[in-house]
């Protein structure tokens, strides 16, 4: 798989990781776990079996917004835990440019389809669903996260381009 992810500045990455952290610490799973180099707190803005590196991407937006907490199904009886980033008019139009750059994304990467968000955990046992959560209620996160950047990931090579 590959994909054209946002990337968080320090800041915003030093506070996700944190969560992350957090949900290490109290046993529970956590991106945290996941120690390769390539993994960073990060918003998908485009996924697929076969994207061109682009040539260049507009700016992206400097802020990402958080929205509430988000549950994706992961197989039977567990969750991705996610918190949601609120679509503003910035991010719309710029997620629409990358996917004009980018094309042959997944269906649930295209634009009317997608559903941004910043990824705390995967594989979350239903029973473990409500500890995780206050644990992540117990972890400061700002409001918003501000934007460092933007990459390619290609998961055939495991190979990071930076886009801006």
């Amino acid at each position: 798989m590959r994909s054209v992810e946002l990337v968080l500045d320090p800041g915003s990455d030093a506070a996700v990781r944190g969560a992350w952290a957090a949900l290490v610490d109290a046993d529970l799973p956590s991106l945290g776990r996941h120690t390769a180099p390539s993994n960073a707190p990060h918003v998908t803005l485009v996924a697929g079996t076969d994207l061109p590196v682009p040539d260049a991407v507009p700016e992206p937006p400097s802020t990402l917004r958080l929205g509430g907490l988000l549950l994706f199904p992961a197989g039977p009886g567990r969750s991705v835990l996610a918190r949601a980033v609120v679509v503003d008019p910035d991010l719309q139009a710029f997620h629409s440019a990358v996917h004009r750059l980018v094309p042959g994304g997944v269906e649930t990467s295209l634009p009317g389809a997608w559903s941004p968000h910043v990824t705390f955990a995967r594989r979350v046992r239903d029973a473990d669903l409500g500890r995780a959560v206050d644990v992540l209620r117990a972890v400061p996160l700002p409001d918003a996260l501000r934007v460092g950047g933007v990459r390619h990931w290609d998961g055939e090579t495991a190979t990071l381009t930076s886009l801006r």
